[in-house]
């Protein structure tokens, strides 16, 4: 066998580590505050929107594909592979392509049914 993997491109997938995440207490606090905005009759919500400069750094926020949690600085890049073929229209065999998202944390990556891969960039 030569090693290649038509579905995964190149090189075949490797076993992650199961990591524990630790965040920073900035990454925390923000995760809070997000949360917060859902709950229209929270008091952190509305202590930070009178608050341009909190503000000013939740703007980067996103938010996790699989739980929908918002998230700031810290997430596992990973990519799923569609169908080009369905998902661009192609008229010829295109094959599968990666498409980049981002998930909050490794609990996420490691609950069951989704087809996320993570990213690993050498070092």
């Amino acid at each position: 066998s030569s090693g290649i993997n038509a579905e995964y491109g190149e090189h075949l997938p490797v076993l992650s580590q199961n990591v524990n995440d630790v965040f920073y207490l900035k990454e925390l606090c923000a995760r809070m505050i997000l949360k917060s905005f859902k709950d229209r009759n929270s008091v952190l919500r509305k202590q930070a929107t009178v608050r341009p400069d909190i503000l000013n750094i939740l703007k980067d926020a996103r938010k996790c594909v699989l739980c929908d949690r918002s998230y700031l600085y810290s997430w596992l890049e990973c990519v799923h592979f569609v169908d080009a073929k369905a998902v661009l229209k192609l008229s010829n065999k295109a094959g599968k392509i990666p498409i980049r998202a981002c998930l909050c944390s490794y609990e996420c990556f490691y609950s069951e049914n989704h087809n996320y891969f993570a990213v690993s960039y050498p070092s």
